[in-house]
């Protein structure tokens, strides 16, 4: 009996030895891909923000005066106009470090309202992309952990993702998005990962649609 016990507690404490591992090494990936992602967003904010500083050269005076930002950054963007080559390219550097120093959405409302840009479109676009791919991050680590540890993953599985999403897009249908992740994360099928941008895209502009009329009231 005291050689089956012992056999049994060596056997017990080499799986909690493993499971330890994994968790540890689970989370050395998750830091992982959470360090890689931080870059890409800081990479494709910066980008975003280059590309308004691009736009917002080619407004004529009149329209740059305009603008709902401080007069300091309506003089650097007037400057930038008549300069060639270097010198302008500089000169939107500098325009775009400072505006990454504020909020840029106003100045796209105001490029959409006078010009049609798509900047603001695009950016909706690639926000919903982020939280597609996030979620679809969570639910593949999800799906690998209980792989681990013999557990199965059903739709009532919590995305901590999804749920904060939800308190910032009330029409969006969490049980649906969650089973397109969750189909998604067992077999890489790309039909799950549309459907879920679909989803996604659907409740942010119901979103869209409804502040207008809250502001109304």
């Amino acid at each position: 009996m005291n050689c089956y016990y012992a056999h049994f507690k060596l056997t017990e404490l080499t799986v909690v030895k493993d499971a330890l591992a994994t968790k540890k090494s689970l989370g050395k990936d998750q830091k992982l891909m959470e360090h890689y992602t931080s870059k890409s967003e800081k990479k494709r904010v910066a980008k975003g923000v280059e590309q308004l500083s691009n736009e917002l050269i080619l407004l004529s005076d009149p329209a740059i005066s305009k603008l709902p930002c401080d007069d300091f950054i309506k003089v650097e963007i007037k400057a930038a106009k008549g300069l060639k080559a270097g010198s302008k390219k500089r000169q939107i550097k500098y325009i775009t470090k400072c505006l990454r120093k504020i909020d840029p959405a106003p100045l796209m409302d105001f490029l959409e309202a006078h010009k049609g840009s798509k900047l603001k479109e695009n950016q909706s676009f690639h926000e919903i992309e982020r939280l597609r791919d996030d979620i679809i991050t969570e639910a593949i680590e999800a799906m690998r952990q209980a792989t681990h540890f013999n557990q199965k993953l059903d739709s009532s599985w919590k995305c901590e993702i999804l749920t904060l999403a939800k308190e910032r897009l009330p029409d969006l249908d969490i049980k649906a998005v969650t089973l397109a992740a969750l189909k998604f994360a067992r077999n890489r099928k790309p039909v799950f990962s549309r459907e879920i941008f679909k989803i996604l895209k659907s409740a942010t502009e119901q979103q869209q649609y409804s502040e207008p009329e809250a502001l109304d009231e």
